[in-house]
């Protein structure tokens, strides 16, 4: 004999949260780049470079009678911005990409860089395990929590705004090329916070540029939010 088992029965919580949840993912921050350990902040404006991310990630509980330990996983775009400063822009000179003067005084100087990536994170998530009626419930993103972890990816965008005035009259132009930026992208992240909202930070294992004779690495930092 079938016996029919309602909804709730397949559910790891009282309010019907399964054990692998899905998640909107917002990030917003500072970021620019490091050069043997060094912050490049005289490269780059510290306050006027920043990243943007957003995704989907999924959280799946590792243990079935324990909430500590998750595994996060998704796809993410990725948008880091570093602006130059010293009225500079980014030239190419065959396999190398340099910062040189501009001849026309800019208002502004962003190079941007767009990434499709897949983040992997393991979280520890400190929400405690509820009691009722003799079974316990879990639920997720109700505590602290942290996560360390990485992710890898390709860019799919690489950018140049600038923007000067002249003879009374704005100009703001785009160059859209490669760069020598590298195809690819991978690095190691981490994220510590309360419920929702998190400290992220993040790090690319591999330079921005393929072939410069200096490695700049972009850095990032800033907050998280991981909305259920």
């Amino acid at each position: 004999m079938i016996r029919w088992k309602s909804p709730k029965q397949h559910k790891d919580s009282i309010h019907g949260e399964k054990r692998t949840t899905s998640q909107f993912v917002f990030a917003m921050g500072l970021n620019n780049t490091m050069v043997d350990g060094k912050l490049q902040d005289s490269n780059y404006s510290f306050i006027g470079s920043h990243f943007y991310e957003w995704g989907f990630t999924y959280n799946s509980r590792l243990m079935k009678n324990d909430n500590l330990l998750h595994a996060k996983y998704g796809l993410s775009l990725m948008y880091n911005n570093i602006r130059a400063t010293d009225n500079r822009s980014f030239v190419v000179n065959g396999d190398q990409t340099d910062l040189e003067v501009n001849p026309v005084h800019l208002t502004e100087s962003r190079f941007r860089n767009v990434y499709l990536v897949l983040p992997v994170h393991l979280e520890f998530d400190f929400t405690r395990p509820i009691e009722k009626n003799g079974k316990t419930y879990f639920k997720t993103h109700k505590s602290f929590r942290f996560g360390v972890g990485g992710y890898a990816g390709i860019n799919v965008k690489s950018k140049q705004i600038l923007k000067f005035e002249e003879d009374d009259l704005k100009y703001k132009t785009r160059i859209k090329g490669d760069y020598n930026v590298n195809n690819f992208i991978y690095g190691l992240s981490s994220y510590i916070g309360y419920r929702d909202v998190s400290l992220y930070l993040k790090y690319d294992l591999n330079p921005l540029f393929q072939d410069n004779l200096v490695k700049e690495n972009n850095i990032s930092l800033g907050l998280r939010f991981d909305l259920n």
